[in-house]
């Protein structure tokens, strides 16, 4: 069974749905009852592994030097990664509408699982 998260954009607000159905599923349900700007998104073949000793919770700030507008991105970094890695795979991509020209770290934490 596939995994489907609908973007449902009402004037300013935007409101996050996730289904357990596959992209054409989800499709015909959102447009058939959902109210305003709608988009899909489907899950794809997974990557990776899910087993993990240890890894590092990290929290993220970019920022666009153009207009300094800035966001912030948590995830979960490889334990055999660090900050160093992080400025490259970040810079120059688009997050949330903004462009990660500058990319501070505000947390680093390691985590045993």
């Amino acid at each position: 069974m596939g995994k489907s998260m609908v973007t449902q954009k009402l004037g300013e607000r935007t409101i996050t749905n996730y289904f357990p159905a596959g992209h054409a599923d989800a499709l015909s349900f959102a447009e058939a009852v959902m109210d305003g700007e709608l988009t899909v998104y489907s899950q794809t073949t997974p990557v990776g592994s899910d087993q993990a000793d240890e890894s590092f919770a990290v929290n993220v700030m970019i920022q666009q030097n153009s207009d300094n507008r800035k966001t912030y991105l948590k995830f979960v970094l490889k334990a055999t990664k660090d900050e160093i890695d992080l400025f490259p795979a970040l810079q120059g991509k688009t997050f949330n509408g903004i462009k990660a020209d500058k990319v501070v770290v505000v947390s680093s934490r390691l985590q045993a699982h």
